[in-house]
């Protein structure tokens, strides 16, 4: 028996939709058979797929509670030693990020929102920071070198 496959995966045999296991949605009655058994076919495939769909739903939802717990580690992280004041110029786009992060609530204040992003700034360009860090452990050497020849 041949049949035409439909957009949903769905195939249509002489009349009847079949899912993509060849089960019938809707069976026509029949003498004998059960008036509604089509209609349980079909009540069958819709709650199947709201348990999939749910299923979905809660994965993403643990995500997403995963994702928020995450960043607000690393906002409590970056907020936690505050204890130095920066004077800061920004450009009129920086300012624009700094204030949508307080105005959102995701920070009381453009001061708590800076210092988050001057902290993720930090630990995104660790790799420069070493290699300074490198250099200067290194000019402070040679300078205490040059220090020992004068003395001399």
């Amino acid at each position: 028996m041949e049949g035409r496959r439909e957009n949903d995966d769905s195939v249509v045999y002489e009349g009847q939709v079949v899912d993509t296991k060849g089960v019938p949605f809707m069976q026509p009655d029949q003498p004998g058979s059960e008036p509604r058994a089509g209609l349980n076919n079909l009540a069958s495939s819709v709650r199947e797929v709201a348990q999939k769909t749910g299923e979905v739903l809660n994965k993403a939802t643990e995500q997403f509670e995963r994702a928020t717990e995450s960043i607000g580690k690393a906002i409590d992280s970056a907020l936690a030693a505050r204890d130095h004041v920066v004077m800061v110029r920004v450009n009129d786009d920086s300012l624009k990020k700094i204030e949508a992060l307080a105005q959102s609530g995701i920070f009381k204040s453009r001061s708590e929102a800076a210092a988050f992003l001057i902290s993720e700034g930090v630990k995104s360009q660790s790799d420069l920071f070493d290699r300074i860090e490198q250099k200067i452990a290194e000019i402070e050497r040679l300078k205490s070198e040059l220090k020992g020849i004068v003395n001399e």
